[in-house]
């Protein structure tokens, strides 16, 4: 019986020495981490052109009846827009690295010069010269914070929201006779979303504010003027 005790005691002692050296003799296993994915996200010039269309009251034209003292009030008339054409000429600038595992960078996307042309609808026939004279016309720059995602490979979806400031140029019937008129916004908002791979790039833009026609005096009537407008456009990114 003290045999078999002896025995068993010994067992208990020697088992976790055992235990230990097997553990010491065994190389620590080799934890494979996630390799870091190449920063795909790079600054460059794009360049994106693409159908222009009117929203709202863009769409449909609006009518004004100014009131001058002594005078008849004057209907002044700004015609409905059609579909239209945009090009954008920008750059993408980020600030400070790509980061989450190089799926995720920051920056601003500057637009530095966004041109739009729109035609105008029910312009009589008895208009003088080219109707293109009577389009809506629009140029101006577009910045604003972006962020850039890559889920994988070389695919990139960029979110912006930038701010438009531009200069508008239309010419509307004032009486019987048609007046040039310049208008302005210096806060016209976008939101715009990039979808691109490699060197294509698909981008739909949302557009919206008011133009203020005054041809850049305050001495004259005010005008103001919707100027939403949704884009769909192709081009490259550089």
């Amino acid at each position: 019986m003290k045999k078999k005790l002896l025995t068993a005691l010994l067992f208990l002692f020697m088992f976790p020495l055992f235990s230990f050296s097997q553990e010491n003799d065994t190389p620590a296993p080799v934890v494979n981490q996630k390799q870091r994915e190449p920063n795909q996200i790079k600054p460059g010039m794009y360049i994106k052109l693409g159908p222009c269309f009117p929203i709202g009251n863009f769409s449909v034209g609006k009518t004004f009846f100014d009131v001058v003292s002594g005078s008849t009030p004057k209907r002044i008339l700004f015609y409905p827009a059609k579909l239209g054409f945009a090009i954008d000429f920008g750059y993408l600038i980020y600030i400070g690295p790509a980061f989450a595992g190089n799926h995720l960078r920051a920056g601003i996307d500057a637009d530095f010069l966004s041109f739009t042309i729109n035609p105008v609808a029910n312009l009589p026939d008895s208009v003088s010269g080219s109707k293109s004279n009577y389009w809506y016309y629009s140029a101006g720059q577009k910045f604003g914070p972006v962020i850039s995602i890559c889920p994988v490979d070389k695919l990139i979806i960029d979110l912006s929201y930038k701010l438009n400031a531009y200069v508008a140029y239309c010419q509307h019937p004032m009486g019987t006779k048609f007046k040039n008129d310049f208008g302005k916004n210096l806060t016209q908002n976008e939101v715009s979303i990039n979808i691109r791979y490699s060197l294509i790039l698909f981008s739909f833009e949302y557009n919206f504010g008011k133009t203020g026609y005054d041809n850049f005096s305050s001495d004259n009537i005010l005008h103001r003027i919707d100027n939403n407008t949704y884009r769909i456009m192709i081009g490259f990114k550089f």
